[in-house]
């Protein structure tokens, strides 16, 4: 423990060392900041749009053929399909990322 690290005896005291340690490590950030020459960039994470998916690319992200597909489906297993026009057939691209989270389970 170095003598700057002890405790002054009042509560006052150590707020203030506390305080005045978090702005010179935000110093210290800017300045490092700054001889990269950038900015601090911020990126929040965006949830993923929600597409539509045809049969093959569920097939890709799932491994499973046609035929097990719909069976699943038939056992509620699996998401149901959406019809994007009177032929086609579609999936929710969050529902099969989901169904796909779950058969990994927690990581």
């Amino acid at each position: 423990m170095q003598p700057s690290d002890q405790p002054t005896g009042n509560i006052g005291g150590s707020i203030d060392l506390s305080v005045e340690r978090r702005l010179q490590a935000t110093q210290l950030l800017s300045e490092a900041l700054k001889l990269l020459g950038g900015e601090p960039q911020v990126t929040l994470a965006k949830p993923p749009p929600n597409r539509l998916l045809r049969l093959a690319e569920v097939q890709q992200l799932t491994g499973l053929c046609r035929s097990a597909i719909y069976e699943q489906m038939r056992c509620g297993s699996f998401p149901r399909s959406v019809k994007a026009s009177t032929r086609t057939a579609t999936w929710s691209e969050s529902a099969v990322q989901a169904w796909i989270a779950d058969r990994i389970g927690p990581s």
